[in-house]
């Protein structure tokens, strides 16, 4: 009977939503005092590591002989972990798996005292005297029309409270680190009447952050979407700066943004091609999720393959969500790609972009990035284009106040207000 090696996440929460990472296995072997690494029996095989959910399975992966094995996984943030083992004929492995993140206090473990505030606050409440909370979270809509270019003004009302808020969660005294589900919130139909919400998280009502909120990313595992918060000081000008990350509880899609977000396509395919990548994958196209659609647009606007018809329907992407930024964006690039300077790929590209611009912030960070990437082409290839000088002015001051490692684009609200008007 063959050796196995399963995998363990750490069981402190520390480890957060369960994640496909990357598995690859060499044989060692002994020559003298000479330790050899042979060609490797499996390479960058998905593994299912993290808290398991409704319908999902351990990953166990199977070993060609006993003996002495190099195992290396990749995490989808880019860092690794790397050990050795040796294993018996027939054993059955289990390596427990380091996190990579902050451990999280659940907001499930703790009693803040929510029953004294209202859920939904009004801008006229910001004059009654409360105690300032630790830590609160809110949802806010934003008003249709906001451009990327008038999010200045929108960020500022949200600084100043001065708009009406949906508070998810207040808490008096919060402990370093701090996390929250957010449970499905179905969206009847995405084409019409979708209106953008942003989380907004701060500290004493100061130092805000908001992350671009996917509303209708539903999952039928359980809740969408875990966010988590941590900040390095209860004291000091520290205890106010919350770190902010929302993360996707779907293992797959999850991991494939986590990919995406550093450019890394090719694992990113190879999530979204293993047997669980596929599945889900089918399952959101049967929903009608634009936010993975997007997700796979990217993809394929950033790999190197021809898209061929698939450009029709990164088209069609970009037409039904009117609401959208990325669809425009990913579609954009990819023409961007295929054209050059003076080319009616390039004259297309440009329009799309800002289309984008008009339609606000993109969802995803790596929206983000390229669009300012486009923009600069775009500029450099006709530097008298006031319309896209000043769009690329606006989306560079958004790029400078993000969080890069975030795969939702997360804004430092008081770092972007802050920087220099255009």
């Amino acid at each position: 009977m063959k050796p196995n090696i399963s995998f363990d996440a750490p069981t402190d929460g520390s480890f957060g939503p369960a994640r496909e990472l990357l598995c690859s296995v060499w044989p060692l072997s002994k020559e003298g005092e000479q330790l050899s690494i042979g060609d490797p029996v499996l390479s960058n095989s998905p593994v299912l590591v993290g808290p398991l959910r409704l319908g999902e399975s351990p990953s166990t992966l199977e070993l060609p002989e006993a003996g002495a094995y190099l195992i290396n996984l990749g995490y989808p943030n880019g860092a690794s972990f790397r050990t050795t083992i040796s294993v018996a004929e027939g054993e059955q492995y289990r390596i427990t798996i380091p996190s990579k993140r902050p451990a999280s206090h659940s907001a499930g473990t703790t009693t803040p005292p929510t029953n004294l505030i209202p859920r939904v606050v009004s801008a006229t409440l910001k004059t009654i005297h409360l105690k300032e909370p630790d830590l609160e979270v809110k949802v806010v809509a934003q008003p249709q029309g906001v451009r990327l270019r008038s999010l200045r003004e929108f960020a500022a009302e949200v600084s100043a409270s001065s708009i009406s808020a949906e508070v998810l969660e207040r808490v008096a005294n919060a402990d370093l680190a701090h996390s929250l589900r957010l449970p499905n919130s179905p969206v009847a139909n995405f084409k019409w009447g979708y209106q953008r919400r942003w989380l907004v998280v701060a500290g004493g009502a100061r130092n805000p952050t908001m992350v671009a909120y996917p509303v209708g990313w539903t999952d039928e595992a359980g809740d969408a979407f875990s966010l988590s918060m941590h900040r390095k000081s209860k004291d000091g000008s520290e205890a106010t700066k919350w770190s902010v990350a929302l993360k996707l509880m779907n293992p797959v899609f999850g991991s494939l943004i986590e990919h995406l977000t550093r450019r890394d396509v090719q694992s990113g395919r190879e999530i979204s091609q293993s047997m669980r990548g596929q599945a889900t994958t089918m399952l959101y196209e049967k929903e009608g999720n634009p936010f993975a659609a997007v997700a796979g647009a990217y993809l394929l606007a950033l790999g190197r393959e021809e898209l061929d018809h698939r450009c029709q329907w990164m088209s069609n992407l970009s037409k039904w969500f009117e609401w959208l930024p990325d669809g425009p964006i990913a579609l954009g690039w990819a023409l961007l790609r295929e054209g050059c300077r003076g080319s009616p790929e390039w004259s297309e590209a440009r329009g799309l972009f800002l289309t984008a611009c008009s339609r606000g912030l993109p969802y995803y960070t790596i929206g983000l990035h390229v669009l300012v990437e486009a923009l600069t082409l775009l500029s450099m290839a006709e530097p008298d284009d006031t319309e896209v000088r000043d769009t690329l002015a606006a989306a560079r001051a958004a790029d400078v106040a993000c969080v890069r490692s975030e795969p939702f684009t997360t804004l430092q609200v008081s770092r972007f207000l802050g920087l220099p008007v255009q």
